[in-house]
């Protein structure tokens, strides 16, 4: 409770600093705001994230007046930095196992973020921008701990725009924390107090209600992530600013491959974007296409946690890709499947496979992998 009234007060507090101030101080103050939220987490890893926000700001000057030889050296540097931090602080248990190393809060988003610009810098397709308009972006608050990950050209523009206060703007934006606070508080934390229960000892219950828990698992963890996202959205709108959105009803899909496109949408892009094309070229052969859809997924999961729960799920949901994939080659070679799948009840059943599919993989998502064998093993036998 002391944690909700102290983020009142300083939200409150931020909203009516923000709107009185005028338009060229609202970034500095903004900045200042987000550093003393960043700050009420560790005051050590902000230090930290300011620190890579001078070094990328520092780099991507020095890339508007290299050629094109030393543009690369110098993102290539800027990356690995950048990378290598990620990991480290990420992964550093699977190597050096420093125990007393906590992960930093928001690390993920903020390296993104700076990928981001880097990259685009070095494209040209993002010039003349200062300090304050790059650290506001990184560290912007209503999306500094969960997203979503909005790209810099997108957000910038907003902070340079001559906003005045508007009542409707505020009004959804309020709306928006209230709808994200019913489902992570109301929704999401009350199913998992029914459906945890029966997935921690599965033995001890009928089949049926072990096969119900998983959907709601899958319910669970939609419920309590997009209600995080909604929050952000919210908060943002209370200061003018609007945020992609992070979810597009991923669970009425009717293929794997149109899910992933509405589930965790600024990251999944992110990451098809700055990972999937750069490695495996959006005009690679097939072959290279399939082994970078099942890469890809790997490297997705693997970025949430490093578990072989993670990674079994990277491989589950990159080979899902894989099927749907092949499914739409022979769908282009035999004219009964199209005909087929142009029907109402073929299109539920897709429904139906698809959700079941991701509900399924939710279980690695939520227990260690001997926990997640054990509900199959329930299940199924």
């Amino acid at each position: 409770m002391d944690k909700i009234l102290f983020f009142l007060l300083f939200l409150t507090a931020s909203f009516l600093g923000y709107w009185f101030l005028p338009h060229k101080s609202r970034s500095p103050f903004l900045l200042i705001a987000s550093l003393f939220f960043a700050f009420s987490f560790s005051a050590g890893y902000s230090c930290l994230f300011l620190f890579n926000i001078v070094i990328i700001h520092y780099i991507s000057n020095i890339l508007k007046n290299k050629n094109d030889r030393g543009k690369v050296f110098y993102l290539r540097l800027s990356l690995l930095w950048l990378i290598g931090n990620l990991c480290f602080f990420k992964y550093n248990n699977l190597i050096f196992n420093f125990a007393n190393l906590l992960l930093p809060i928001g690390i993920s988003y903020v390296t993104f973020r700076l990928i981001h610009y880097i990259v685009e810098v070095y494209r040209g397709n993002i010039v003349n921008t200062s300090f304050i308009e790059l650290a506001v972006y990184v560290l912007f608050f209503p999306t500094f701990l969960a997203g979503p990950v909005d790209r810099f050209p997108r957000f910038n523009s907003q902070s340079r725009e001559i906003r005045k206060f508007e009542i409707a703007e505020f009004n959804y934006g309020l709306l928006r924390i209230i709808y994200g606070v019913i489902k992570k508080a109301v929704i999401a934390d009350r199913l998992a107090g029914f459906i945890m229960p029966v997935l921690h000892a599965p033995q001890g219950y009928p089949r049926g209600i072990v096969i119900l828990s998983v959907y709601g698992l899958a319910i669970q963890l939609y419920m309590d992530f997009s209600g995080y996202t909604d929050m952000a959205i919210g908060i943002a709108r209370l200061f003018g600013y609007k945020i992609m959105e992070n979810f597009d009803k991923p669970y009425f899909k009717k293929n794997i491959a149109l899910f992933w496109r509405s589930w965790h949408i600024s990251v999944y892009s992110w990451i098809r974007d700055y990972f999937f094309f750069p490695v495996f070229g959006c005009r690679a052969s097939k072959a290279m296409i399939y082994l970078g859809t099942v890469v890809t997924m790997v490297v997705f999961h693997l970025w949430h946690k490093a578990t072989l729960g993670f990674l079994f799920l990277g491989i589950y949901h990159g080979i899902g890709l894989l099927v749907w994939q092949l499914f739409q080659v022979v769908k282009r070679k035999y004219s009964f499947f199209k005909n087929v799948h142009s029907y109402r009840w073929p299109g539920l059943i897709s429904w139906f496979i698809t959700f079941s599919f991701v509900s399924f993989g939710c279980i690695f998502f939520n227990s260690n992998i001997t926990s997640a064998f054990n509900i199959i093993k329930r299940i199924f036998m």
